[in-house]
């Protein structure tokens, strides 16, 4: 067996002839004559793009293992478009957009110093958008020795498509309308150059606002989408704009254009309440002089008779976390429940309420931690009445005191109307949102520094 240094390129002719008096180990003499063959036909070594979504005018870079011929190329490289029903022709690129696609892929180098490695070709027609399309390269692609490819090979790809906007905003619920604290974003499926994306504006009565986009994109980079962030107004309505002439990157008309100006509002602020910490909170217990430790939590368009309960020290012959274990155990749990799904088979043994039912079957070993009491039948717990807004509605924005006295505390509170809101509404009209956390009213307290080279604690 023979082998060369070097790898041999296409098109090769190559002969192999005996040598008189070669013979075998064992004596025998070889027979004389010669032995042809060759090194086949050019190959793809690389191409450029190798696969996924293409323009509608894709450029093809291909990089062979060896000389071929431009007519060979011609002949036997062809696009096999979805909806045609017969082979699309190759163009070859000529000199000035051949050399611009290598410089773009950093391939020219190799193109200059070997130019008919390196191929540049186009399919010779537009692609229609969204189909399927194979690159063909067929048997005859023929190196200047006559030698041909006889292995056929097809490449794969999808053309992108149509140029077109999306709207999107966060909303409690696919009905509803935008919330107010939220963005609103338009989603390009193309890039667009900034310069013309900076034109939209999103307009109501005497408010005009501006796009912000992230910090990477430059005054003359392409982006694929622009944010309007700030707090909308309640209940408003307001008109999207597109520059005339909207295009993408690649001049591209929009398809959905007659959307646009599109009409999108905003509705009532989404109910709230949130405790200023959770799962576990400090409250100095002499910081209110005049009215006694409070427990600060935030409220917005819930209920005015919020249902709120406390598991505190309590009464004697109650049961109530006294000791470090106990404490630290509705410490542990209360941390645990402020994540968004716990194991069902816990929530079965700490939970004395029937489980929401399973929606979805790869659920079916969680279940949403907001969803579940954990002071509802437990000993020890009492209700709260907190003050009640002035008008028997949904409360405004405010932040309200919980008296708590001195001690450790679980606190928690249940609301229909945040349940109504952020719930799946397959668990039913009467679904209820729980929002609970811990706390500590004390006049001690441990204060811990840390420096780079020391520490103190007081």
């Amino acid at each position: 067996m023979f082998d060369f240094e070097n790898d041999l390129p296409p098109g090769i002719q190559c002969t192999v002839t005996a040598k008189a008096g070669f013979a075998a180990p064992q004596g025998g003499a070889l027979a004389a004559g010669n032995w042809r063959f060759n090194t086949g036909g050019p190959f793809v070594q690389e191409l450029r793009p190798s696969g996924g979504r293409i323009d509608e005018e894709q450029f093809f870079a291909l990089r062979l293992n060896g000389a071929a011929t431009p007519q060979s190329l011609q002949q036997s490289v062809s696009c096999s478009v979805e909806g045609i029903g017969e082979r699309v022709p190759v163009r070859l690129l000529p000199p000035p957009e051949r050399a611009a696609l290598f410089k773009a892929l950093g391939m020219e180098q190799g193109a200059a110093k070997d130019p008919q490695r390196y191929v540049a070709l186009a399919c010779n027609r537009r692609l229609p958008p969204n189909a399927r399309v194979q690159l063909i390269y067929g048997k005859g692609v023929a190196t200047p020795s006559g030698i041909a490819n006889s292995v056929e090979r097809r490449y794969d790809f999808t053309v992108r498509e149509p140029f077109a906007v999306s709207f999107s905003c966060e909303r409690e619920n696919a009905n509803a309308a935008c919330l107010p604290i939220r963005p609103m974003s338009l989603a390009f499926n193309a890039p667009v150059p900034r310069k013309t994306a900076e034109q939209i504006r999103l307009k109501s009565g005497k408010l005009t606002l501006e796009p912000q986009f992230d910090a990477d994109a430059g005054p003359d980079s392409a982006v694929e989408g622009v944010t309007f962030k700030t707090v909308f107004p309640e209940r408003t309505e307001f008109t999207l704009e597109l520059p005339k002439d909207f295009k993408d990157a690649s001049g591209r008309p929009l398809r959905n254009a007659d959307s646009f100006p599109l009409k999108v509002s905003t509705g009532p602020m989404p109910p709230l309440a949130k405790f200023a910490a959770a799962p576990f909170g400090i409250v100095e217990r002499f910081a209110e002089p005049d009215s006694g430790p409070l427990l600060p939590v935030t409220l917005r368009n819930v209920e005015p008779a919020l249902r709120t309960q406390a598991l505190t020290p309590g009464r004697v012959g109650e049961i109530s976390p006294r000791t470090d274990a106990e404490i630290l155990a509705w410490i542990d749990k209360v941390a645990r429940y402020e994540q968004w799904n716990v194991p069902r088979a816990a929530a079965r043994l700490e939970v004395k309420q029937p489980l929401p039912r399973v929606l979805k079957p790869e659920d079916k070993d969680q279940v949403e931690a907001r969803m579940l009491s954990l002071l509802a039948g437990q000993t020890g717990v009492r209700n709260m009445e907190l003050p009640r807004p002035a008008a028997d509605e949904p409360r405004p924005f405010e932040v309200v005191g919980i008296p708590l006295t001195p001690g450790f505390h679980v606190v928690e509170i249940a609301s229909p109307l945040l349940g109504r809101s952020l719930l799946d509404e397959r668990h039913g009209a009467q679904r209820t949102m729980y929002v609970r956390t811990s706390a500590l009213v004390t006049n001690i307290a441990v204060h811990f520094k840390l420096g780079r080279e020391n520490a103190m604690a007081w």
